[in-house]
């Protein structure tokens, strides 16, 4: 059995497949289900939902509370996604409360596993999807999850959730003698989940009906803005995350904005320099010198090609094409304008492709380990621009710093993937093998690669007129 990691995409080689959710508790501790989708990301009706009550479509079962299989040349030509989801709403909890859930993927030769991590407050989790690319299949390794459940879900992807009726019954319609016989109410999320609905309409639209009252979470959900689609958040993010973080991933909701154009994505790096002073609050007292160079690696998830985007000329990129992306220019230093050294992009989100932050300590920038130049980090900005067209004072921030003290050429620190309108960041710091100047890169699954055997090589700038790289594009390794 091979494994992938969150974020890979794999080639699938079989035409009917088994996904099986495995915990290490009893049976029925997750409930799985799926979601046909078209190309626009939405279902054609409400039988492109399969779960308990409506356990079969074409080219999808469900066999059991864990399992369902897929039969890849059965499922309708608009369907274009296959997503395969798991909750645990039905039984109040979260799927932290899940230790150790694993993901069995098997077809008649082709076994593959994985373990999503990362995961709290959810309740809904988009486990896995098979996706068409041309004429084949693929599987997207997803592991994202939603804090706000069932019926968010099923709204952002078109399923017509309909609100229990909450009007009090009349005084004529009330049986005293049934009221006092029967038990106390149960949540209807979860007597749908149980399939055991006492009321009169048909068990489907029941189960909707149960869909719209998930289990109230710990703590106040953000209070939703009154056009939105119920599965955006807007919770303002601020997160940092270092080595030691107990969890290296972070989000933010994208599609917070409304389509508002005035919003920007920025990614950039930042350093105050070696040898910088900090004050006993950690502010900058004193910059100080030095200089690093970024490089943003984008995989083309289609082609399997990727592109180099940086401060070098004549790669700086461009939003009007793939990948959509803006290098800003080289920094001036730290401590000019009393600001940090900053190398950014400005991002025009899309789901084609990831997106690797890697930072390069040429021989131009002298020895040391790369945490050595002014506690380093990747800034991820996202919100209403201010005037000088970034975001603004009040922008979600993900600032995810250098890690180890090792003594290499390249680090790669932050992934980043947009999907369904969320962009994730993985802020695991990784770094190139020691003494070697090939930057790291991403195979044709989306899994970071430390030395590809065909991949950039990073040089001398100053050797070089200004080109700190012997190549900026290429074909990603299968």
């Amino acid at each position: 059995m091979v494994g992938v990691s969150k974020g890979s995409k794999t080639d699938l080689t079989d035409d009917r497949y088994t996904v099986r959710i495995a915990t290490p508790g009893p049976s029925g501790t997750v409930d799985i289900a799926a979601v046909l989708l078209t190309s626009h990301g939405k279902v054609r009706d409400d039988d492109d939902f399969i779960f308990f009550n409506n356990p079969k479509a074409s080219g999808v079962t469900l066999l059991s509370e864990e399992t369902i299989a897929i039969a890849l040349h059965a499922l309708p030509a608009e369907i274009d996604r296959v997503v395969v989801t798991a909750s645990t709403e039905a039984q109040g909890k979260q799927f932290c409360d899940v230790p150790t859930l694993a993901v069995d993927i098997r077809g008649t030769d082709q076994a593959l596993t994985f373990t999503p991590e990362g995961l709290t407050s959810e309740t809904v989790l988009q486990v896995v999807a098979l996706y068409r690319r041309g004429s084949a299949w693929r599987l997207d390794a997803i592991g994202q999850g939603y804090s706000r459940g069932l019926a968010a879900f099923a709204t952002e992807h078109g399923i017509d959730v309909e609100s229990p009726n909450t009007s009090p019954p009349s005084i004529e319609a009330l049986d005293t003698t049934a009221a006092a016989a029967a038990p106390p109410s149960e949540n209807p999320a979860i007597t749908a989940a149980k399939g055991v609905f006492a009321a009169a309409k048909d068990a489907f639209v029941a189960a909707k009906a149960a869909v719209a009252t998930p289990t109230a979470p710990a703590t106040p959900a953000p209070h939703p803005h009154p056009d939105a689609a119920p599965g955006i958040s807007f919770e303002k993010v601020k997160v940092t995350l270092t080595k030691d973080s107990p969890n290296q991933t972070a989000r933010i909701d994208l599609r917070k904005s409304q389509g508002d154009p005035k919003w920007v994505l920025t990614v950039g790096l930042e350093w105050d320099g070696r040898g910088a002073t900090y004050d006993r609050k950690g502010n900058v007292a004193k910059y100080g010198t030095g200089d690093l160079d970024v490089y943003f690696f984008c995989r083309n998830e289609e082609t399997n090609g990727y592109v180099i985007i940086s401060g070098d000329k004549g790669h700086q990129g461009d939003l009007k094409k793939w990948p959509f992306i803006h290098h800003h220019g080289d920094s001036k230093g730290p401590g000019k304008g009393n600001k940090p050294a900053v190398e950014q992009v400005r991002v025009l989100p899309n789901e084609n492709g990831d997106l690797l932050v890697n930072i390069y300590q040429s021989v131009d920038n002298g020895i040391g380990a790369l945490d050595k130049f002014g506690r380093p980090r990747v800034a991820i900005r996202y919100g209403r621009a201010g005037r000088s067209g970034l975001p603004g004072p009040d922008a979600d921030e993900i600032l995810v710093y250098v890690g180890n003290s090792k003594n290499s050429f390249w680090a790669t620190v932050a992934h980043i993937d947009v999907q369904d309108g969320v962009l994730t960041v993985d802020g695991e710091t990784r770094y190139s093998r020691v003494g070697t100047e090939r930057m790291p890169g991403l195979d044709s699954t989306g899994k970071w690669v430390r030395t590809p055997a065909d991949g950039p090589k990073g040089r001398s700038k100053k050797r070089n007129g200004g080109r700190g790289l012997d190549k900026y594009s290429g074909q990603c390794p299968k």
